[in-house]
């Protein structure tokens, strides 16, 4: 969330996310988010509907990023199941900062 925010991400988008398919985002963003919740919680969900509609809205390359994507902001989801996830700092939530070419910058 702190990156999104970092690019512009306003508090109502937010909220449109929360409840996005009740939300008036364009459905193109509801696939897409129908298709990130799928990855994340159960892709057997990602059936035909939901791969048609993928392919009305976007193309392969896109999907394939999307999916890529989804994928590298859930890598966590591992260690912290094995408990094996390190707190940058002690009891705080850290912040994502990421520099000119796309890599984390760890905090101070």
């Amino acid at each position: 969330m702190a990156v999104a925010k970092q690019e512009g991400l306003d508090e109502p988008t937010i909220e449109k996310v929360k409840s996005y398919e009740s939300s008036d985002l364009p459905e193109r963003h509801k696939i897409a988010l129908r298709f990130a919740d799928a990855v994340m919680a159960q892709p057997g969900r990602i059936g035909g509907e939901l791969r048609s509609s993928l392919f009305v809205h976007f193309t392969r390359e896109q999907i394939i990023e999307m999916t890529l994507d989804i994928m590298k902001w859930n890598y966590q989801k591992i260690p912290v199941s094995l408990r094996n996830d390190f707190e940058v700092k002690e009891g705080e939530l850290t912040p994502l900062h990421f520099n000119e070419e796309g890599h984390w910058v760890k905090p101070s």
